[in-house]
């Protein structure tokens, strides 16, 4: 008789960081600016009829000489962005994102903050609200803030989704992408942003706010969307069809699997449990051996009973994002929005 074949780890879903990011993270020291370098380069989660995040390029942050002396200015500002972080009252990850972009488009050499969170009022009911609005500049070096061209109307997300070998719809599907919470989806997510988020930015509601800022200029629109999709540790799945191609990728395991995973990381391997909101950029301290990740790991599920989320690193410098789920994950399954729009792929 055979013997099963036992699960095997996806160690190809490793990555190097790409060389433009891992050199302009080399000089940065406080967690708050690595993380707003990761997010100029990290890819859209979601293709959609919209664009996505602005171009380094719009943002005038494409030149390597600038951008990394535009972030090593920011480092000397960590008071202002503390003070800014603390008027939200908040340590979720979503407005954690939301006020770093809020940050880089204030200060971005061509670009300018216009607005954020902007209440949108109808005959004294509230029917919405709009991340950010902000100005682009001409391309033109050095910009100037009386040639502004278009205004931006902006929606704001950061999301880490788990994909399911089967659920809803067929193996494409993106309602098959699910948070640790269980409550949302690929496919939620992006039916809200355009049946909902988006028609609130050419509302009559909206286009009074805009002309109440003296933002005159032509209306577009963007989401903003990075994230991470995860596979089975064991199974590559394919990609939903609403998903970029280049989106990041990692892997997830339930807690009774870990030890299984972990046998299979070449000797060496090491990395960190991330902790909200530094969920994007890697931490500067060296990566903890896999006997004291165990450690981590039995304590965080111990105490609190959630979810880890982890960053490993092989000996050749290959990374991968992994997230430790309870053995009962998931506890149910969102049910698919009902006529999702088709992505623009």
């Amino acid at each position: 008789m055979f013997a099963p074949s036992q699960p095997t780890v996806s160690l190809d879903i490793f990555q190097t960081p790409g060389s433009l990011l891992a050199n302009d993270l080399a000089r940065l020291s406080r967690p708050w600016v690595r993380d707003i370098a990761w997010l100029l380069h990290a890819p859209d989660m979601a293709t959609l009829d919209c664009p996505g995040r602005p171009t380094l390029a719009e943002l005038g942050l494409d030149r390597h000489g600038r951008r990394r002396a535009w972030l090593a200015q920011q480092e000397t500002l960590d008071a202002d962005f503390q003070r800014q972080r603390l008027k939200r009252r908040s340590q979720r990850l979503g407005i954690y994102h939301e006020t770093l972009w809020q940050w880089i488009l204030e200060r971005a050499p061509r670009t300018r903050l216009l607005a954020h969170n902007i209440a949108l009022r109808e005959d004294g009911q509230t029917l919405g609200e709009l991340d950010l609005l902000y100005a682009s500049t001409q391309a033109i070096d050095p910009p100037c803030d009386d040639r502004e061209t278009d205004v931006f109307h902006v929606e704001l997300a950061i999301k880490f989704f788990l994909g399911l070998p089967e659920g809803p719809g067929d193996r494409y599907d993106a309602a098959r992408w699910i948070g640790v919470g269980s409550f949302d989806s690929l496919a939620i997510k992006c039916h809200r942003l355009q049946s909902h988020q988006l028609p609130g930015g050419r509302s009559p509601a909206a286009r009074r706010q805009r002309q109440a800022l003296g933002a005159t200029g032509s209306l577009r629109q963007r989401i903003i969307m990075p994230g991470c999709l995860y596979h089975p540790w064991h199974r590559r799945l394919p990609l939903p069809r609403l998903a970029n191609d280049s989106a990041a990728q990692g892997l997830w395991c339930h807690r009774s699997a870990w030890s299984a995973l972990a046998r299979q990381l070449p000797e060496g391997t090491g990395g960190h449990l991330l902790i909200k909101p530094h969920w994007l950029a890697p931490p500067t301290s060296e990566p903890s051996p896999l006997a004291a990740l165990e450690e981590a790991l039995a304590q965080r599920f111990s105490d609190l009973g959630k979810s880890a989320h982890l960053l490993l690193t092989l000996p050749d410098g290959g990374q991968c994002r992994v997230f430790v789920v309870r053995d009962e994950w998931p506890p149910a399954l969102p049910l698919p929005p009902p006529g999702l729009l088709p992505s623009a792929r």
